[in-house]
């Protein structure tokens, strides 16, 4: 088990000169972090190609003051302290990797494999993705400096990586192959997805915001605000009413991180695996809304919501 760093090293090359190195460009360009990077624009709908990159840190390298969309303006601010962590994580490499293979299966069963494919690459506004469940990339542009960080954001897309068995694929595949329930999967199972990542990142309590700002200690507070917002989604679900594009104002990171911490809080990782291993989640909100209920406080569900789950066995 190893990075990738070709990528952020590349582009560590690149923003420490004056100039801009044109040789050292073309390896970036090359570099798996990088490829993926562009790919993962394309998926996003930012039609990012090598030429506007090439523009872009042109610009960065002549105009100290030119601020890119891309946010390698921020990586050169940095790019002594870039240099730094980059010897660092050569030379601990192994702990790194075995900190957070050890919080990963804190949350995932040992039996299961986590595929750790990394790129460690740098631009953007994301902190990490996964493609196919096969390549984790980390945008290390975002955790310049916080190395203790740069492990939590390892740990959260590693759980992403996690394998899954041919049958549990295929009976989550005839589960959505209705529209509702596809719909509700982006909703709920989503929400599932990112709140156990962000639960084996940060524990079960939030000490620490999200650098890139997907759950911070604020977003927690506006929780009632996020429920509303999902309630009206579920409900226009319900009723075949969605305006596709309001799923995509909601937090799913702070809807699910609440909820599936306050399940762990209260009775541990284990019913949690209906997700993690199943891609199952009606048994943990109907849980949780026990929880809540037996604790008297607001699960944050509607009543109309709360009985479509609970009591009517809605295809929530």
């Amino acid at each position: 088990m190893s990075f990738n760093m070709d990528s952020i090293i590349s582009l560590y090359n690149i923003l420490k000169q004056d100039i801009f190195d044109e040789e050292e460009f073309n390896k970036f360009i090359k570099t798996k972090g990088t490829k993926g990077f562009l790919e993962h624009q394309k998926n996003m709908g930012n039609m990012l190609n090598v030429e506007e990159i090439e523009n872009e840190l042109r610009k960065v390298i002549s105009n100290e003051n030119y601020k890119d969309k891309y946010e390698f303006y921020l990586i050169r601010e940095k790019v002594e302290k870039l240099g730094n962590d980059i010897r660092y994580i050569k030379d601990n490499e192994k702990q790194i990797i075995a900190q957070a293979l050890h919080e990963v299966y804190k949350i995932v069963p040992r039996n299961i494999a986590v595929g750790f494919n990394i790129c460690i690459y740098g631009g953007g506004i994301d902190g990490g993705f996964t493609i196919n469940r096969k390549k984790v990339f980390i945008n290390y542009g975002k955790y310049i400096g916080h190395r203790e960080e740069f492990v939590k954001i390892l740990i959260h897309e590693l759980y992403h990586n996690r394998k899954f068995s041919v049958k549990s694929r295929f009976v989550f595949f005839l589960k959505t192959f209705l529209n509702t329930n596809r719909l509700t999967y982006e909703v709920i199972g989503k929400s599932m997805e990112e709140g156990i990542a962000c639960l084996a990142q940060h524990g079960a309590t939030l000490k620490t915001d999200d650098p890139v700002g997907t759950l911070t200690k604020r977003n927690l507070i506006l929780l009632k605000e996020e429920f509303d917002r999902l309630n009206d989604i579920l409900l226009n679900i319900k009723s075949g009413k969605l305006n596709h594009k309001d799923i995509g104002t909601l937090n799913i990171y702070v809807i699910g991180y609440h909820i599936v911490s306050t399940i762990y809080n209260e009775e541990g990782v284990l019913l949690l695996d209906d997700w993690t291993l199943n891609l199952e989640y009606r048994r943990i909100i109907e849980r949780y809304i026990e929880i809540c209920n037996r604790n008297n406080i607001p699960s944050g569900f509607s009543k109309e919501i709360e009985e479509w789950i609970v009591y009517k066995k809605g295809e929530l």
